[in-house]
């Protein structure tokens, strides 16, 4: 069953939502590491490498240790972004407590309580909610380009556990097409 498809069958069930990763970038990072790798290796394997640092031999060779450095690092990201799109990882988790987003600097967690307002604001939806011990606000921003499900799907959930943080504006500010339908 296709998850971005399935309509939220209990409120009292987590939505999990995953990422959404393109294969466009483990294979330009891989195409282009196996491209910077064969120069760099051609480089060095034409016998240029000098005996001593000389004007005149060292511009390859000093050239072709970076482009194999280089090419190393696009290898490892190309690796990176692989197991990105072999197994996604969960980026939002909307459930009777509150939502939990997950990025580079872990879980941040809103409680419903703490969240004071929801907007969309372009291809994001932000929810903006009560900082720590009170201080100042906090905020989530979720982009819907990167989530595996509908955004109208998101919103229908945050709206199904608090009716008053239905995102505003739906509609975009240039007056177009509202990315997301709510029924």
């Amino acid at each position: 069953m296709d998850e971005s498809k399935a309509e939220p069958a209990d409120l009292g069930e987590p939505l999990i939502v995953r990422s959404h990763v393109m294969p466009w970038g483990f294979l330009v990072a891989l195409s282009l590491a196996l491209a910077f790798a064969y120069v760099g290796a051609w480089g060095l394997d034409v016998g240029l490498a000098p005996e001593s640092i000389a004007v005149e031999n060292a511009p390859l060779w000093i050239f072709s240790l970076p482009l194999l450095a280089f090419s190393l690092f696009l290898f490892l990201i190309g690796v990176g972004e692989l197991a990105r799109y072999l197994k996604p990882a969960v980026e939002v988790v909307v459930d009777a407590s509150g939502v939990t987003t997950f990025d580079v600097l872990g879980a941040r967690r809103m409680s419903w309580a703490d969240i004071l307002e929801s907007r969309i604001e372009g291809g994001q939806l932000l929810l903006e909610g009560r900082g720590k011990a009170g201080r100042g606000t906090r905020g989530v921003r979720l982009n819907f380009n990167r989530l595996a499900i509908e955004p109208a799907l998101l919103v229908q959930r945050i709206a199904a556990h608090r009716p008053d943080l239905i995102p505003v504006p739906l509609r975009p500010a240039d007056g177009g097409d509202s990315p997301i339908e709510v029924a």
